[in-house]
């Protein structure tokens, strides 16, 4: 990939665009942004080599294109690009839900050489915009690859070769798949983050708690800062999947919550004692992929 267009600049794209410039000096960064403040930021950066103020501007001669907008403006922005596309131009985005851009983008591309092959970066923060961009944002995230059906094995390997390139661990799913499991390991985390910011900080007095807002309320609510745009586009895009988690979480509530009732506290203890395990499971496990790199 020579020449690569980021389209949207915030933490991703920035993040990206340094990752490529810190690692690849023949590689040429085109971006673009809506935003004058965000384009001169990039540029300041060294995020971009060019940046455009017109998408379509943006990804001409470019070899790949990486969406990184909210996911509800990919496709009308890849309509948007159609007609400056280079031949063969390779299209993916960094959102967090995938069978709605495969099922949208793929009709928008028809009658062109260009393919559409979604990614979903496991990294991030509840920071926002091009000023929380850093370099080594990708080392070690797992990068999720989700082809549909008809995607050209080249194109996959290809994209493949990208996020290596910027230190991701790449892993490839069947778009539907990849939703149903971050509805349950990414999604519903988000919500429970939220829904719990909410009932804590009920009170329309939020002064008379802050003294007693330790560090269990701020780091299991710390995702809830995450922009409510772009996760707003993520439910909206897996609502399906959503909704079954959240029942789930709900039965969970439940019977936590009759146990205490019904004074039932040996039994409270063992729900504590399996959720521990549970987490620490997990946990272990992904450290262990961690260390196996």
């Amino acid at each position: 990939m020579k020449t690569v267009a980021i389209l949207g600049l915030g933490l991703m794209g920035g993040s990206l665009g340094l990752a490529l410039k810190a690692g690849r000096r023949d590689v040429t960064v085109r971006g673009y942004a809506r935003r004058a403040e965000t384009r001169e930021e990039a540029l300041r950066r060294g995020a971009v080599d060019e940046v455009y103020d017109e998408a379509g501007a943006a990804v001409e001669q470019a070899d790949l294109a990486v969406f990184c907008v909210p996911i509800l403006a990919i496709p009308p922005l890849v309509s948007h690009c159609r007609a400056h596309l280079a031949p063969g131009c390779l299209l993916t985005d960094v959102g967090s839900t995938k069978a709605y851009l495969v099922g949208q983008i793929g009709s928008r591309l028809q009658g062109t050489t260009a393919v559409f092959i979604g990614s979903h970066p496991i990294a991030g923060s509840e920071q926002q915009g091009i000023g929380a961009a850093r370099a080594g944002l990708y080392q070690g995230a797992v990068v999720v690859v989700t082809p549909g059906p008809e995607a050209p094995p080249a194109a996959i390997r290809a994209l493949r070769s990208f996020w290596e390139g910027v230190g991701g661990v790449v892993r490839v799913m069947d778009p539907e798949e990849h939703d149903q499991v971050m509805a349950r390991t990414s999604h519903l985390p988000h919500l429970a983050a939220a829904l719990l910011a909410s009932a804590v900080g009920r009170e329309d007095d939020p002064a008379r708690w802050v003294e007693l807002c330790g560090t269990g309320f701020r780091d299991t609510t710390r995702i809830a800062e995450g922009s409510p745009e772009v996760w707003h586009d993520i439910i909206r895009t897996n609502a399906g999947h959503a909704i079954e988690e959240l029942r789930v979480f709900a039965s969970e509530v439940t019977q936590l919550s009759n146990l205490i009732e019904e004074g039932q506290f040996d039994s409270m203890k063992t729900f504590l004692e399996k959720a521990r395990a549970r987490r620490r499971a997990l946990v272990r496990e992904r450290v262990g992929e961690d260390a196996q790199g």
